[in-house]
């Protein structure tokens, strides 16, 4: 690749502009970007739009912000006093730990490549980095301890050193006219008004928030010790021809090639990382056990390596491509939780080294172990592999379909040979399902005659003594072998219950099993609801044990009521023997399938026709059934999920957060329930990405991020150029990278963090979590943000007050982004409102006299619990969103409702453009010789968000030539970039976007129509 630097510079409005043109031209066309240009300028390799791509990556390494291309200039130059000079007063200096300098000789936060990103160093950083640039421009050097005589009070000097990093790439305006041309874009001259200019509306944000803090005397600000380490000061001695000279890097008095005070020096130590690790734990619970833990996936790593890098969890669906196109989304219920490390600067081993997979699970908390040799089902084997063999001896098959509640489907099969013997140890492989004419993945439960049972026993003191603590479990264990005396391979399901009779039953009527067995002794703190008698009917028979052999006839009349609802039995059950041996008859008696698969199906309210194939479609029978029980967000959970948590580690740091559904800290006051459900796989479908920052990137990196994010699809892209759809298909299938355009906005730096009068700066890493939330059966899909409390924002001044007040105006800043960002914010919902401090309302019994009472919970919870904060809400607690300051640095963040420290958006695209796409997407499935119109259907169904729109729109990519994108991509896919990237915003970056255009106008100007105004 040329790199011919052209002379000349552009204004950064005008490279702004184009970098993001740049960026959205990957949401448009590429077969209208391929043109050719001799002009000189950054010469970039293949075709447009990567060709261009690569050109703006190469021209921001000649910005003065992009920190590593001055350093490799630098190198080149083998300048050592410019190498310094560079390295003293262009690098920001941080202290090694947050309260003082302890450790400054050999404590290193993120490393030379941290500097680089951040402009940010430790004494023992800055010696590393100048040392680097010397070796690597062949001066030969070395890090030394310099003795110093520093005094306290010269200190603050050495950390307050604003610094104006300006992006000013040197591209000359031939260049910029070329990357138009062969965008074949235009971009409108419109000024975007920045969000906090001058920091005037942050400042007035902290101002009220401090005037309404309570009890100011009593606050104890953050102090810094500013003591310097005058036996440990690192700095780099380096050899010029015979002579040594040595680099001191703080204090700017002293000349290049001197020691600060004589010619007293020590070898350094070595060199040491805080080791800090951030330990991510992924969990989930279900609807009867809602207070236990499941793990789904755990995984480790080093501060300063994940920094500057990305953490993609994603919920595998094991379909390829093909399958993708055919299978509604709402038919997915298996999946395997992932954590990729991702970078765009390591190897491919080496983020793989450091990306963890769990097992995988149903949505109906059922584990799947893929770790052992053989595929495990709850601890039970799974077949996987064909048997042609077996497959040949079936001449008939008998299926019955049974649609529990909506989704669920239960199938039964029977194959069986010429003599009418059923054929058992067939795999779930030899099996082609087909539910209205769509292929489906259903799970095989058994292949052989094995019955299911859900066992329920009252743990509650009104028990007897025969059923009571170790003697239940002495009874269990012997029913269990009795059971399996018949039925060696039996499956059974034991839940603990409360005095809960009709919930419970509800609870175990919802699920797949053959038979019911309920241990209690009638003592009923709840009342049969009508509304649940058709769950009880078409679930499974229970036999309900009467421990006492009770007639009393409140507890007759509940055993009656449960037994008759769900065609079961009533069992006197205080003579044990005798219990277990009718049990065990009246399993005998019941109709066991050999094959049970069950899977999920869309559309509830049309008629299914399913259709089952064996031995290459040789035999093919199919039935026909219905769903009956459709469920409504405040129906009890089976065992379903009712949660998503995340438990994030770093330091001393322990964070929970509720990624969805059920909150055992807010809810353990009510039982979950199908929202419940429907938030958490709603999360599973969209996934999330952590990153992970220090101090936040330049913005030169942050466009260098974006463009190599761009460019990591080039081996897609460009086979897509040539018309290589098989190619094309193949380079998708190695993986491709997630990342989001809100992280350049969101994960910035802070403007004018550094004064003349104080630093705020990040002691903590900066670590936040973009949820995408797919919203399956609801109008709206969420995208949110979420700050983790892991910054630790301090400020370093030499008066503390006024340290935590800059603290606190400083981040205020990001609440305005995310009010700039997201229909919804901590600052929306609280401006207009008359807002409180907890330990005023604390004085006042304001909590006391709290008039939403529904929402206690989570008032004593989240607010009047204090945990080192203040918070300060709304008075009236008609919004539950607060601010969050710490009580001792002043940092600040915003809170929702669901805890989120962000903001968050509900997305729903035009219909028209769904139209379009879905024409398209018509077009694409007939290529493939499949049928359209039983695909369609379901997709228009679930189809109006902008999450899933954009995955069906990149499929039908995939498979289509480019010429035939013509027709709809051009509108379509630039409104769909209109909504993905209008908001990056720059405005913190220090001077940024001055000037320069928003994004709603360049994709304007790009489709020619005004799509892109949405609200």
């Amino acid at each position: 690749m040329k790199d011919s630097k052209p002379t000349g510079g552009t204004n950064r409005r005008e490279f702004i502009q184009q970098l993001a043109l740049c960026y959205i031209a990957a949401q448009l066309p590429l077969t209208f970007l391929g043109c050719k240009s001799d002009e000189e300028g950054f010469v970039g390799s293949g075709k447009p739009p990567y060709k261009v791509w690569e050109e703006m990556l190469m021209a921001l390494q000649t910005s003065p912000d992009h920190l590593e291309g001055r350093m490799n200039i630098l190198i080149d130059s083998k300048d050592p006093e410019a190498m310094f000079n560079f390295v003293r007063d262009e690098i920001y200096l941080i202290p090694p730990k947050s309260s003082s300098m302890t450790g400054m000789g050999t404590i290193m936060r993120y490393g030379t490549k941290g500097v680089l990103r951040y402009g940010f160093a430790t004494p023992r950083e800055k010696a590393e980095l100048l040392h680097k640039m010397y070796t690597d421009a062949g001066i030969t050097s070395k890090i030394i301890y310099e003795r110093t005589e520093i005094k306290t009070e010269s200190v603050p000097a050495f950390f307050f050193r604003p610094k104006d990093r300006q992006l000013q790439p040197k591209v000359n305006q031939k260049m910029i006219d070329r990357w138009k041309k062969e965008l074949k874009a235009d971009v409108d001259e419109t000024e975007l008004t920045l969000i906090d200019d001058n920091e005037q509306e942050s400042k007035k944000l902290a101002d009220q928030l401090w005037s309404i803090i309570y009890e100011k005397d009593k606050l104890r600000p953050y102090k810094f010790d500013f003591r310097w380490d005058n036996y440990r000061t690192p700095s780099v001695a380096f050899t010029i021809g015979e002579e040594t000279k040595y680099a001191h890097l703080f204090d700017q008095t002293v000349a290049f090639g001197d020691l600060r005070n004589g010619n007293t020096t020590t070898e350094a130590g070595e060199k040491k990382y805080t080791d800090e690790k951030v330990e991510i734990t992924l969990t989930t619970r279900e609807g009867i056990n809602p207070n236990d833990d499941i793990e789904l996936l755990k995984g480790s790593w080093l501060l300063h390596e994940l920094a500057g890098n990305l953490l993609s969890l994603v919920f595998a669906n094991g379909l390829s491509l093909e399958q993708k196109i055919v299978t509604p989304i709402g038919n997915l219920r298996l999946f395997t939780p992932t954590l990729s490390f991702q970078s765009f600067d390591e190897d491919l081993d080496y983020m793989a080294e450091r990306s963890f997979i769990g097992n995988a699970i149903t949505l109906e908390a059922d584990v799947i172990d893929l770790k052992s040799k053989e595929p495990k089902l709850n601890g039970k084997n799974l077949l996987a592999k064909t048997n042609p063999v077996l497959q040949k001896k079936v001449q008939k098959i008998d299926i019955k379909a049974i649609p529990r509640t909506y989704p669920l489907v239960k199938l039964e099969v029977s194959p069986t040979d010429e003599n009418n013997n059923v054929i058992e140890g067939l795999s779930a492989s030899d099996f082609i399902i087909f539910d209205n004419d769509l292929p489906i993945s259903a799970m095989m439960e058994n292949n052989q005659k094995t019955p299911k049972i859900t066992m329920l026993y009252d743990t509650s003191g009104s028990m007897p003594n025969d059923y009571s603590g170790k003697k239940i479990d002495l009874f269990i264990e012997n029913l269990e072998r009795e059971i399996k005396n018949k039925y060696p391979s039996v499956t059974i399901l034991k839940w603990k219950t409360d005095s809960n009779l009709f919930t419970s039953l509800y609870k175990a009527s919802k699920q797949d099993a053959d038979v019911i067995i309920y241990i209690t002794d009638g003592d009923n703190n709840d009342t049969y609801i009508s509304d649940w008698e058709k769950v009880y009917n078409e679930g499974p028979p229970a036999l309900i044990l009467n421990v006492y052999n009770s007639t009393a006839k409140n507890i007759k009349n509940s055993f009656e009521m449960m037994a008759k609802s769900t065609s079961g039995l009533v069992l006197d059950a205080k003579n044990q023997v005798e219990v277990i041996a009718k049990i065990g008859n009246y399993l005998e008696k019941i109709e066991i399938p050999p094959y049970v698969f069950t899977y999920y199906a869309s559309e509830n309210e049309k008629e299914h026709k399913v259709k089952i194939s064996i031995d290459e479609k040789r035999l093919t029978t199919n039935t026909n059934y219905k769903f009956s029980i459709l469920p409504t967000d405040d129906m009890i959970l089976g065992k379903q999920l009712a949660g998503l948590y995340l438990t994030l580690k770093t330091g001393t740091q322990t964070i929970n957060r509720t990624l969805a559904g059920w909150d055992p800290l807010i809810d353990f006051r009510r039982k979950p329930c199908y929202s419940d459900f429907k938030a958490v796989r709603s999360v599973i479908l969209g996934g999330a990405l952590i990153s992970v920052e220090g101090e936040g990137p330049t913005m030169a990196n942050t466009m260098a991020d974006i463009l190599k994010y761009k460019l990591s699809n080039r081996e897609f892209g460009e086979a897509m150029l040539d018309g290589k759809i098989e190619e094309a298909n193949a380079a998708l299938q190695k993986g491709t990278y997630n990342y989001n355009t809100l992280l350049a906005s969101l994960m910035q730096p802070l403007q004018n963090g550094v004064t003349q009068n104080s630093m705020t700066f990040a002691s903590g890493p900066r670590i936040a979590i973009i949820k995408n939330r797919i919203g399956l059966d609801e109008e709206i899909s969420f995208v949110s943000f979420d700050y983790l409390p892991t910054s630790n924002y301090v400020t370093l001044a030499e008066n503390p007050k006024v340290g935590f007040k800059t603290t606190l105006q400083k981040t205020a800043q990001f609440a305005l982004l995310e009010k700039s960002l997201f229909l919804e914010s901590t600052f929306t919902h609280l401006h207009d409102k008359i807002l409180l401090e907890r330990s005023l309302a604390i004085k006042q019994k304001w909590f006391q006299d709290n008039p939403t009472t529904t929402n206690s919970d989570f008032w004593h919870e989240k607010i009047y619990r204090g945990s080192g904060h203040f918070k300060i809400f709304d008075q009236s607690a008609s919004v539950m969103s607060y601010w969050q300051i710490n009580a001792a640095s002043g940092e600040l963040f915003g809170i929702l409702e669901d805890g989120t420290g962000g903001g968050s958006d509900g997305v729903k695209l035009q219909l028209e453009a769904l139209n379009k796409v879905m024409a398209a997407y018509k077009e694409a499935i007939e290529k493939l010789g499949m049928k359209p119109d039983a695909t369609l259907d379901p997709i228009h169904k679930f189809g109006k968000t902008l999450v899933r729109l954009t995955a069906f729109a990149t499929e039908a990519i995939i498979i289509m030539d480019p010429p035939q994108m013509d027709q709809f991509e051009q509108e379509t896919l630039a409104e769909l970039a209109c909504f993905s990237y209008r908001n990056i915003i720059f405005s913190l970056y220090k001077g940024g976007g001055k000037g320069s255009s928003g994004l709603e106008h360049l994709i304007g100007a790009r489709s020619g129509n005004t799509a892109c105004n949405l609200t």
